[in-house]
């Protein structure tokens, strides 16, 4: 059996909130096999900025911004993408689902590197020894 877990972004509650209309998933799920172009569209008319896609039998997570989408909307739900491909979100039904699953994003986004922390980005080449 294929289990399988969708989560939208909004940006004024900036979390990931799990999809409860089946029908609603089972579309999001329909459009990434079949047309994965239609889920940017699908996700802006829904009135969400991002859509994130577990697909527990795969073990893997899947990122689409919403077409329109800023480029803040995009980074802040990137980030909180990344968490939960790390730590995984926990369900209505008590159980954490995604930990440590890869995350991969559908979407042509102009974020480049600034999901990444300052810390990240710029220490990893900073000798601080001498401070």
């Amino acid at each position: 059996m294929s289990k399988k877990h969708c989560f939208i972004y909004q940006r004024n509650r900036d979390e990931f909130q799990e999809v409860d209309k089946s029908d609603m998933a089972e579309q999001y799920f329909s459009y990434l096999s079949n047309e994965p172009d239609q889920i940017e569209t699908y996700t802006g008319q829904n009135g969400s900025d991002a859509v994130l896609l577990l697909d527990a039998d795969e073990h893997k997570w899947t990122l689409v911004y919403a077409k329109g989408s800023g480029i803040v909307t995009q980074r802040t739900a990137r980030r909180r993408a990344d968490s939960a491909s790390r730590s995984g979100i926990l369900i209505k039904t008590g159980e954490r689902v995604g930990v440590n699953a890869p995350l991969s994003v559908l979407s042509e986004s102009n974020i480049g590197d600034l999901n990444k922390s300052v810390q990240n980005k710029y220490l990893s080449n900073t000798d601080l020894r001498g401070v």
